[in-house]
């Protein structure tokens, strides 16, 4: 079986250095998309990654702190993860399921919208969030995550076919964060990887760079490889989540 439809959401737009995201990336200043991906299955829809939290359109600095200076940030109140779903046809109370890729500050901002989905991350990737290490604690903000102590969380330390039909498989690729995640997705006429961070730009996975701050490089390393393999064994679209070229380059709406 298929996943019938997806759905590449914009949110906000990083400015970012390549050096930040790759060892080996020079100064040059790049626009980095923060999307989230709407998946429309048979059993529900499935969001992967839910963005920035949007009380940084307004105070940047009062939400992230001293971070939100190094990132500039542009974001419209029009294209907040709730509008960006409404958009589409659908509310946010539709979401059945959501899949964090890991618990950075990009990714896991708009986790309150959806109160009664079921969350599925890596293994270990909740307890970091709140405790990281002292020289990551900027990437990732606790507020984000709080309201959700109560929220139906599966943390899974290995791959799951998530329906048991092959259209949406987990592939957990740690290394970037302790649970860091793939999603595979099978669609009618596509077949696409959506990296999350386990890689930040194509260069990065042409050369198998790791990022300054991935919390195990080594792990990284053999998780970037394994995102290689599957492009190259199975004929899939890597479609790497920050990457400003493959956001142009791919449709935002499959069938």
């Amino acid at each position: 079986m298929n996943a019938r439809k997806m759905w590449a959401l914009p949110g906000a737009e990083l400015t970012a250095p390549a050096s930040l995201l790759m060892h080996g990336g020079d100064a040059t200043l790049l626009q980095l998309p923060c999307p989230s991906f709407l998946i429309e299955h048979p059993k529900g829809l499935v969001l992967f990654d839910t963005g920035c939290n949007a009380k940084i359109i307004d105070d940047a600095a009062g939400y992230w702190g001293q971070i939100a200076e190094a990132l500039p940030i542009k974001w419209s109140k029009s294209d907040t993860l709730d509008k960006q779903i409404q958009s589409v046809g659908y509310k946010t109370s539709d979401v059945k399921y959501v899949i964090l890729s890991h618990s950075h500050l990009d990714h896991s901002g708009g986790l309150t919208h959806f109160p009664n989905a079921k969350f599925v991350v890596g293994a270990h990737e909740l307890q970091y969030a709140y405790w990281p290490d002292p020289d990551r604690r900027w990437a990732f903000i606790v507020n984000d995550f709080l309201p959700t102590r109560g929220y139906d969380w599966l943390e899974l330390d290995h791959d799951l076919d998530l329906f048991g039909d092959g259209a949406l498989q987990f592939l957990y690729t740690p290394g970037h964060t302790p649970g860091e995640c793939s999603l595979l997705v099978n669609l009618p006429n596509r077949r696409f990887l959506l990296t999350g961070d386990t890689v930040h730009l194509r260069a990065a996975l042409n050369q198998e760079a790791t990022m300054p701050i991935d919390t195990d490089p080594i792990t990284a390393v053999r998780s970037i490889k394994r995102v290689k393999a599957i492009r190259d064994m199975q004929g899939v679209t890597v479609w790497i989540t920050h990457d400003p070229d493959d956001w142009k380059e791919h449709p935002h709406r499959i069938e």
